[in-house]
């Protein structure tokens, strides 16, 4: 498998982590809008990455932003390349995620 699909595998996997995250705990949500103003305040300027987000989570529903972290789409992968959702999953979640994805990298190299 080649290394940017099987990134893009994991990163959709945490991102169904976190969506399943926002569902059961809506307060999470602010995260997101916190990061993009902190990575503004950091970074700078005007970041078509981080306007993009902002513009979404600002005008579509919360089922939308959902669907988005989700999807299989080209759009979904591309967005999800600059989370704006850091912060959401505990540091052992994600651990838990990226053990799985190595652990399975393992097994296909060893077969």
């Amino acid at each position: 498998m080649n290394l940017q699909r099987r990134a893009d595998e994991r990163s959709k996997a945490l991102h169904k982590e976190i969506a399943k995250k926002l569902r059961n705990n809506p307060g999470l949500w602010k995260i997101s809008l916190g990061n993009i103003k902190k990575w503004r305040k950091m970074r700078g300027g005007n970041i078509p990455a981080l306007s993009e987000w902002e513009q979404l989570l600002e005008s579509n529903d919360k089922e939308r932003i959902l669907s988005i972290l989700e999807s299989d789409s080209e759009d979904s992968i591309r967005l999800r390349s600059s989370s704006p959702f850091t912060g959401i999953l505990s540091e052992n979640e994600r651990e838990i995620i990226f053990k799985f994805y190595k652990m399975r990298d393992e097994k296909s190299c060893n077969t």
